[in-house]
């Protein structure tokens, strides 16, 4: 009999410390994705004073010039709706998913805030590097 309570102690001690382990897990992925939107989200700002000037400049230039205004001021508007999409979509709760399922969703989160990132400093070099 207390060969069996031992053994029962142990397991639950294993189960709590495995679920512990989980949640941190968890938490450090959540902080690695918002760390990611974090970083990109002040370049908001960029990307509207970009467009405007961008806009500025599209009326006193040729019209292949105009043209390639238009492409860069298109890049930053898909990369603005880009950011706006992953906020209006992302779930920090998480709310009614196992451990397994807030891993998988963390981790389609932090690919998909990673490309937002990338098309964002993207499109913001290349309309600076026009600019300049």
């Amino acid at each position: 009999m207390n060969a069996i309570l031992r053994i029962s102690a142990l397991l639950m001690i294993s189960f709590l410390m495995s679920c512990e382990s989980k949640e941190k897990e968890v938490e450090k992925l959540k902080s690695e994705t918002i760390a990611i939107h974090d970083e990109v989200m002040p370049k908001m700002d960029d990307i509207m004073k970009l467009k405007k000037s961008l806009r500025s400049k599209k009326d006193s230039v040729s019209e292949s010039k105009q043209e390639t205004i238009q492409t860069l001021i298109i890049a930053l508007e898909e990369s603005d709706k880009a950011m706006m999409n992953w906020m209006r979509n992302y779930d920090p709760r998480m709310e009614n998913m196992s451990d397994a399922e807030k891993m998988e969703y963390l981790k389609k989160q932090k690919s998909s805030i990673s490309e937002v990132s990338e098309k964002m400093k993207k499109s913001i070099a290349e309309a600076q590097e026009y600019l300049k």
